[in-house]
């Protein structure tokens, strides 16, 4: 007996045939998010950063070779900790390379050394003025409680930074888990490619 395939040129295709411009455009697609996907994975290398948060603008950020000083964006790992943990686990953060498996935030800094920060009814106040969209919440928008920082007044010592943004009302930043120390700061990155 004798196995031979059947001829199915008289038959019609069980597959649907696409028009030539479709798989065009399906080749650059999939051309495009290859790339995509590399660059994500080199732009750590590279020194470029990409924020997804609403904190600050979303997009790409460069790497500076410099000390944070006020108004530098500064990208850093939160400090491994109760705080930090139950952000964590609400998805105010999240899952990254940072000890307590983190992802980095990235914020701005409004106080450096010497600043004194108040935590007031109205908003952060640093050295007598009134920060903008400063104001700290007694819950998250799930209802959930959340705890400001703890010292009503804090003078920042040498190693300290005190880091916010100038964006979201709902930020999780210093307002929360207080000063952050220069050591835990992994860049100072400036805005390259940025969107609303």
């Amino acid at each position: 007996m004798c196995a031979h395939l059947a001829d199915n040129s008289q038959h019609p295709s069980r597959f649907k045939r696409y028009p030539s411009w479709y798989h065009t455009l399906l080749t650059k697609l999939s051309t495009l998010l290859v790339l995509a996907f590399f660059c994500l994975i080199l732009s750590d290398w590279m020194g470029l950063r990409f924020n997804h948060s609403q904190s600050v603008e979303p997009g790409f950020y460069w790497v500076v070779e410099k000390q944070p000083a006020k108004g530098d964006f500064v990208s850093f790992c939160p400090a491994k900790g109760p705080i930090t943990q139950i952000a964590y686990e609400r998805g105010y953060i999240g899952f990254g390379n940072c000890s307590g498996k983190t992802e980095r935030l990235l914020k701005i800094v409004y106080g450096v050394t010497g600043d004194t920060i108040e935590l007031t009814p109205k908003g952060v106040v640093i050295n007598g003025h009134l920060l903008p969209v400063s104001a700290t919440f007694k819950q998250d928008g799930l209802g959930r409680p959340l705890a400001p920082y703890g010292q009503k007044r804090h003078v920042l010592q040498a190693n300290e930074l005190w880091v916010m943004t100038n964006r979201s009302a709902l930020s999780f930043d210093s307002r929360y888990f207080g000063p952050i120390l220069l050591n835990q700061v992994s860049d100072v990155v400036r805005p390259l490619l940025t969107w609303q």
